[in-house]
Parts: C-alpha cells; structure tokens; sequence
C-alpha cells in the first residue's frame, strides 16, 4: 500500500506534492513504519537511518525519526536529528512545527512561543489554518502553566486564523474566558495604544507598522518596533506600553511589567493605570529586597516509635495521610502538621482567635526527622517547641538547617494558615477563613513591606504621597477578590486611612460597556440601563465570568417582568444564577427564594418545559448547602419524577454530566462514540439514597431504581464493580441489569 497518493502533500509536511519531495525514500519509510508497528523499534530505526544516508536532502526520513525517537524517550537524540534537517532546510514548515512539539514536551515555553513567532513570520502574506493549530496548542500550553494573558491571546489569534468552525478551540476559549475564579484583570482584552498626534509623522508611520504587525500576531517584530520607538519624545510612553502588552502576549511577563510601569510612571494618574498597575501586581513574581526564606529543619531520631507515640499525644501535631498510588506500598513515613498551639475541637461560634495556626509540615522518616517551615521571626519558637515536644527520641543537638526556597514578605500578611477542625462543616470553614483574611488585610497588610510599593509599608506609601496608583490598584484587587468572602473588611475605613479614593463610578446613561475595562463593569449601577443594554452586560458579564456583574445585572433583571416574558428570554439562565450565588454565601433561604420565584414569573406555556431544571438547580443548591445524605435522596426522587418523560430525562442527564454526576467516556465498541459511564451517581445512590424495591416498586421517596437481590428481600444499593451491595450480574437476557429511570 502506497505510503501517500504521489500529488498529495507529503507527509514531511513541505507543502509540496508527495511526487516531487520525499516520494524516493517512500519504500524505507514505509518499511520502517511496518517494523514499527511490529514493536521493532531499533530496525525501524537502522532503516530510517539507511534511508538519510541515501538521501540526505530528504525531510520524510529525518522527520519520521525524529518522532519515534521522541516516542522512545530518547528526546536529545530526536532534537540532534531534527537539527541536521533545519541546518540544511532551516525554513521547512513540517520540521519547523516538529520542533514546536519537542520543545513543548520538554518544557521550554519560552522557546516554543518564539518558535511559533517564526512560523507565523513566514507565513505573514499567506497565513495558515495550520499556524492556526499551532496557535491553539501553545495558547492552551500557557494557560496550563499559569500565563493566562498570553494563552488567551494565543487561542484568539487562533480563532482568528482557523477557518473551520473548531469546537474544541472554541470551547477552550470560551471555558478560559468564563472561569469565575480568574482575575478580571488579567483577561481584560487590552489594546495596544493609537500613535500620538504629537509625534511627527515618520514615528506615527513606523508605530502603526509596529501595530500591523502585532494585529497579524507578530508580537516579537512588533515588541522590537515598539523598543526602539521607546526613545522617541512624544511617543515614548505609548510605545512602553505597547512593548509591555506585546511582551505580555509572548509570556514574557517579567519583561511585560518593566515597560508597562515605565510607560505607567510617565503618565497622568488615571483609571487606565490603575489598571495597569493591578495587571503587574498580579503577574509579578519577584520577591523583593526582604524576602522569606522557606527551610526544612532536619534531626536524626534516636527512638522513632517514642517519638510517634509522643506526636500522636500532643494536640499540638495533627497527623495527616498523603495519598499513595494503588501500585505502592504504604509509605513508611509518618506526616504531622505542627501547631503554633494546642488544636479546639469543632464547636458553636469558633471565632478565628480560637483556631491554632500551622507553623509547619513534619515528616517522621526512618531514621530523620524534617519540619518544612519558614524563618518569618518564629523559627526559634518552632525549634523550641519541637525539641521540647521530642525531648530524648532526638539528640540535644540543632537541627541541620536547608534554605529551599524564598516568598515575598507580604505573602504572610494574607497567607496565615489556620488549623480547621476535619468536623467543622463547609461552611464555618468558609466563614472563618474569610473573617481571619479580612482582619489580617485591615490588620497586619497596611503594616507590611510591598514589592510594588519599593519595599514601603501600605501606612508609609501612603504618608509620602508618591503612590497613589499602586495603593489604588492592591485595594481594587482585594475588592474583587472579596467578592467570594463571607466577611469583608471595611474598604471605607482602610481607604480613608490610606488617604486612597474610591474608585469612580461609571454614568450607566452613557457608558460604553463594550470598551469598557472587565474589571471596571461591577461600577455600573444596572438600574441606571436600559432593557437591552441590561441585557448586554448581563450576558458580557457571563461570557467573561464576572461573578459581581452577573449577579447585579441578574437582580435587575429579575424586577423586570417585561423582559421575563419575552420569547426565549434564558430566565432559567437568570434564576439559577442568582440562586446558586445564594447558596455559594450559604444563604439557604435565598437559594430557595429565587428558584421558587423563578417558577412563579416562568410563562404558563413554558413551565412543563422548564419543571425539571428547576427541580435540578434545587438539587444543585443542595449540593453546595447540605451533605450527600441530604441530596442524593431528593435527587432520586427528582429522577423518579420523570422516569416516563423522555425529554425531561434528556435534561436531566445532561445537568448530571455537567455535576460530574455522569460521566462522558469513550465507547470501546465504537472508536470515537462516547457514552455515559454512570458509577459516580451510582455510587453515590448505593451510598446515601433511599432504599428502594424495584422499578415501579412505590418505596417511599420513589427511586425507581432496581438493585440487584430486592426481589429476594436482599439489602438496597445500587451494584457497582467491587461494591459491596451485591454480585456483579451476569450476562444474559434474562439475568439483571442496571437501569437510569426512563431510559
């Protein structure tokens, strides 16, 4: 069988037809890929090696070798072959996107973005689909290792030059975009800077060139155009910017921040730097002129089993587990989690001074004893409360002492950890770390040194008056994130410590909410918007997981009946969000409130549609309210209620897949098929639901779930492989099975 068609592409990825490229070593390569296939590596690669010394201008062979070298593991020997290709076709695209792949599996970003620079370069007059892909994969590789900006950036570009609908592509994009947890600031669409008017007009030519490019996705040309034009007089702080944003889009954030406070510095205080200057405080890394060293500090121990048997004593240590593979013995260390004092037990009205804070992370080994801490002026009382506590299962000695890594200081102004009792329910964890967050921000963050504030204290930047915008920024950031908390702190009264304004309010009569910085849409008052353009920042605010605007638009929304009862108006949509931020803050009676409003304002026509989704955002809001013994129940009973109704049954299982309650997997009697694997919600029944009879069987709370040995009076549950509920059924028409309700 011919390895291509001779006028197809060749698969070195050339571009050219496979009869005029590589078809003269298609025999090796095919022979090759056959051994291959085998499972005979080595002779498939002895004849890709006969093949390049036959034809050494040819890519197919190289290429071909390169990647099984790269599937053996072997990848240094799989770059040294895919280096001689590209010093002999330094632009061949199928090498050139080779490499691309190499060096993200071995972990050089910075190398592969700038790899994929140059394959868009080559491209700049005839762009293509498959830079496109390339795009794609690096966007999502940034994203994985933290570089939101950039990986945004990079699927963008990707959309932009795949013609195709991509689902996946859009998908990504859509889910990185939405993610409620991910700072406004730093996936704000932000846009390169116009040349100023007052530049002459050879600078305004190149900076708009520089602009060009950086449209086409040519950040690293742009970025150069933009450095140079730096120096320029009038056009200077623009092209910072510019140069910071380009460099930003590379994920080269360290660069990025350098020249956008340069460019922030020179200009006037103003809405657009605090943004800015909130976008470098999220993405700086650096951990200043004073940092934190993080130590393990190390004793050999003379009686281990004392030395447990004194930590399991000691209210002061916590012993933990950390999960081993199923393949692995049981570690033979011992974990512990070492107080500042002794742990209290879960009750009423803990406050946060009650809790114990962790000072460090113990590991019993063999033969040494190791405590994870930091040297934040409470190393000494750590040494000292260890070696009193061990007292003669370690040597009167001081412990060997490691520095392992360093922290910015005010990292310990907002990370104080505390010891939470395992009994202690969801949501008084949630309460409490929001209390002991607000008090250390009004407490201790005012009091300690910041990188972005040249290593001043908040209360010290604050009486030089030289700091306006970053003090600004840090509170506009904190804000934002105090969204998620039960308990805020008084951002008033910090503000007018700090002789800091708030931030200014936009006129909802003339604001342009699609220009409008993401993080600066929560300053909207809805109630000031007409219907549609309450719509639009509504539907902006879910696009772009706003949680703030989702919630204020949603609440407006909600007091306007004429937009409820437009033709496919989402209320459905409106409800479930107002109603599962309800419950998110723990309010039960608000969770509840706004579903059964939602009912209630639901067109008579449309309410036999819409019964199961609200069931369903019932049993959702149980899920964040109430444990598994408390919803599954009603969840089955939910299920139960439509076991007849197949349209109903379609929404609800696909709710269930989106809870995780159901499972999409591959279908291993149809390649590419997928099908629903049902053991989380089996297992959960099995677990926490009612115990039912049989199909139709009218226990109390319905069910309708059929369990292996009812019939025979055995006990309920659901048989899932391994349980112990009951035997796994076997084959055959006649021999049980495990059915959904209505399916």
């Amino acid at each position: 069988m011919a390895l291509a068609d001779a006028y197809s592409p060749c698969p070195c990825g050339s571009g050219q037809k496979f009869k005029w490229c590589c078809q003269k070593a298609e025999s090796y390569v095919d022979r090759a890929l056959r051994l291959e296939r085998n499972g005979q590596s080595e002779a498939a690669l002895a004849v890709l090696t006969e093949a390049i010394a036959k034809f050494p201008d040819l890519a197919l062979p190289r290429t071909r070798k390169a990647a099984l070298l790269s599937a053996l593991d072997r990848a240094a020997e799989a770059r040294e072959c895919l280096g001689e290709l590209l010093k002999r076709q330094p632009d061949h695209p199928g090498a050139a996107t080779l490499n691309f792949r190499f060096l993200l599996e071995s972990g050089e970003v910075g190398a592969a973005v700038a790899e994929v620079q140059n394959i868009l370069a080559k491209e700049e007059d005839e762009p293509s689909a498959g830079s496109g892909r390339l795009a794609a994969v690096m966007g999502l590789a940034l994203l994985q290792i933290g570089r939101l900006p950039a990986g945004l950036k990079h699927l963008e570009l990707a959309e932009a030059r795949t013609t195709a609908a991509d689902s996946m592509l859009d998908s990504s994009l859509a889910s990185a975009r939405s993610n409620p947890s991910t700072s406004a600031w730093l996936k704000n669409p932000y846009r390169l800077s116009p040349a100023p008017e007052a530049a002459d007009a050879e600078v305004r030519e190149r900076f708009e060139e520089a602009i060009g490019w950086a449209d086409q996705g040519l950040w690293e040309r742009a970025a150069s155009a933009f450095e140079l034009l730096s120096a320029d007089q009038e056009a200077g702080p623009a092209a910072d910017l510019n140069l910071g944003l380009c460099r930003l889009w590379l994920g080269d954030e360290p660069a990025a921040i350098v020249a956008i406070r340069r460019a922030v510095t020179a200009s006037p205080v103003s809405t657009d730097a605090v943004d800015l200057e909130a976008l470098c405080q999220l993405i700086d890394s650096s951990v200043g002129d004073d940092p934190i060293e993080e130590v393990e500090l190390s004793w050999p121990v003379r009686d281990r089993e004392g030395l447990l048997t004194i930590l399991r004593g000691d209210r002061r240590f916590v012993e933990s587990s950390v999960d081993e593979p199923d393949e692995k013995p049981p570690s033979a260390e011992a974990y512990f989690l070492f107080l500042d004092r002794p742990r209290v037990d879960a009750t009423k009205d803990l406050k946060v001074s009650d809790l114990s804070l962790i000072v460090g992370d113990l590991e019993v080994g063999s033969e040494t004893v190791t405590i994870s801490t930091r040297d934040d002026g409470r190393l000494n009382d750590v040494i000292d409360g260890f070696t009193a506590a061990a007292g003669q299962t370690i040597p009167p000695a001081h412990p060997r002492t490691k520095v392992v890594g360093s922290i910015p200081r005010f990292v310990t102004a907002l990370r104080a950890e505390h010891y939470f009792p395992p009994e202690l329910p969801d949501a008084e964890i949630r309460r409490l770390s929001s209390e002991a967050l607000s008090q250390q921000i009004e407490s201790r963050w005012p009091e300690t040194p910041m990188v972005y504030l040249d290593g001043k204290t908040p209360l010290e930047a604050a009486k030089s008056g030289a700091f306006e915008v970053p003090l600004r920024a840090a509170l506009t950031l904190f804000e934002e994130e105090g969204q998620h908390w039960f308990s805020k702190p008084d951002w008033n009264a910090l503000r007018d410590r700090l002789g800091v304004p708030a931030e200014p309010a936009l006129d909802p009569i003339d604001v342009d909410i699609d220009s409008t910085h993401l993080g600066r849409l929560a300053l909207i008052d809805p109630k000031g918007l007409q219907d549609d353009r309450l719509i639009q920042l509504y539907e902006k605010g879910r696009d772009w997981g706003l949680p703030r605007v989702i919630t204020a638009a949603a609440r407006e929304i909600a007091e306007r009946r004429r937009l409820l009862e437009r033709e496919g108006f989402p209320l459905v949509e409106v409800f479930s969000d107002l109603a599962l931020k309800a419950a998110s803050d723990g309010d039960r009676e608000a969770a509840l409130g706004w579903i059964a409003r939602g009912r209630e304002v639901t067109p008579t026509a449309r309410r036999a549609e819409t019964a199961p989704m609200w069931d369903m955002l019932g049993v959702q809001a149980g899920m964040m309210l109430d444990p598994p013994e408390t919803w599954v129940p009603e969840l089955v009973v939910v299920m139960d209620r439509y076991e007849s109704n197949q349209p109903a049954m379609r929404t609800i299982m696909t709710q269930l897949v989106r809870l995780g309650l159901l499972r999409l997997v591959s279908d291993p009697d149809q390649p590419g098929e997928m099908t629903i694997d049902p053991s989380p919600l089996y297992n959960l029944i099995a677990r926490f639901g009612p115990r039912v009879q049989s199909v139709g069987g009218g226990a109390a709370g319905g069910g309708g779930i059929w369990t292996p040995g009812s019939e025979a009076g055995g006990g309920g549950g659901i048989w899932t492989p391994g349980s112990e509920a009951g035997a796994p059924p076997e084959a055959g028409p006649d021999k049980p099975r495990l059915i959904l309700p209505g399916q």
